[in-house]
């Protein structure tokens, strides 16, 4: 266990968050240690992996912790693959596809690292992590207990999971590798892209949908390594569909999916794209060009910034639509 006091955190908005303590665990062996220390201070802990999916504070007044766990081993007795958390998403699907697994490759170039996807259940392009989850193993830093959660275990829901507010550090993922038996292309920007670009789907290998997935997602969704950012800002809202107001615009100009006779998902980058242009102007934050889910900064913000700049869009799609969005990334408090 490394501890460093006043550490810069790494985050994809490129804000300037100092920690005041930092913690890397690099083994098992580590999580004890750093479970006395956790009850020596009394402070608040922030686990984080690679900083893809929250909004920090200036100043950390707790303790930041950082597992560092690397390993990747296919069982090919039980048909599982277990990665430790640290490793990085993409990389982990391209080891899946080199290896001729199938199932990962709609998650194509998500930011973040391995321990994060449960944690948000990420999901992209008609696939979701937590299809292709087996177990976590993780540390509860407070009481002291390793566990092992099923995928019931973790109650996975639309970017919701167990691991969402609880004391568990994950630092590995056993996930199943003969779940998916053909190529998931029934998304419709999916079918779009071949359709426009003559690609028959037969043809196709897994390594091509991947390349096809890049595709798609670099033109509408910014490298936050070059443009900062933490992807889609705002889920989409569940809501009565006879809730919506369409004093201004119609159901016609909305993007919805119909769950059941009353319900309705509404898409919230449609929402944000019809109100755009009444928005007011921010220091150091935008809307990224090319997706109206996205904010981007100029390696200048704050998270004042940030957080300011989201709740003016909410109360712009509120007035107007009567729809409430939902920040997506985690906003963590000083």
């Amino acid at each position: 266990m490394k501890i460093y006091n006043k550490k810069l955190i790494s985050n994809s908005l490129q804000i300037n968050s100092i920690a005041d303590c930092y913690i890397e665990l690099n083994d098992k062996d580590d999580f004890i240690e750093f479970h006395k220390f956790v009850k020596s201070k009394d402070a608040p802990v922030l686990v984080i992996g690679e900083g893809t999916n929250v909004v920090l504070p200036d100043f950390y007044q707790g303790i930041v912790v950082k597992p560092n766990f690397t390993n990747i081993n296919i069982n090919k007795t039980d048909n599982t693959i277990s990665a430790g958390s640290s490793v990085n998403w993409h990389e982990f699907v391209n080891f899946t596809i080199n290896n001729n697994i199938m199932g990962f490759e709609n998650l194509s170039s998500i930011p973040g690292s391995v321990g994060a996807a449960p944690i948000q259940n990420i999901g992209a392009y008609g696939q979701e992590v937590s299809n292709l989850i087996k177990s976590v193993d993780c540390y509860d830093y407070i009481n002291n207990k390793f566990s092992t959660l099923s995928k019931d275990d973790c109650y996975f829901s639309y970017r919701h999971s167990i691991f969402k507010d609880n004391n568990f550090v994950i630092y590995n993922i056993d996930f199943h590798t003969d779940i998916c038996q053909e190529h998931n292309l029934t998304y419709e920007s999916v079918k779009k892209y071949m359709t426009n670009n003559n690609i028959n789907p037969k043809n196709m290998t897994t390594h091509d949908v991947s390349k096809m997935i890049t595709s798609i997602r670099s033109f509408t969704l910014p490298d936050p390594s070059v443009v900062p950012n933490v992807g889609s800002f705002f889920k989409n809202t569940v809501m009565n569909k006879k809730n919506i107001k369409t004093n201004k615009f119609s159901f016609d100009d909305l993007v919805l999916w119909e769950i059941d006779s009353s319900k309705v998902k509404v898409g919230s980058a449609r929402l944000i794209e019809l109100i755009k242009n009444d928005l007011k102007k921010f220091d150091n934050v935008e809307i990224y060009k090319n997706h109206s889910l996205v904010i981007v900064t100029n390696k200048n913000a704050s998270q004042h910034n940030v957080i300011d700049f989201a709740d003016h869009i909410k109360q712009q799609v509120f007035d107007t639509f009567n729809v409430s969005l939902e920040i997506e990334p985690s906003i963590v408090l000083s």
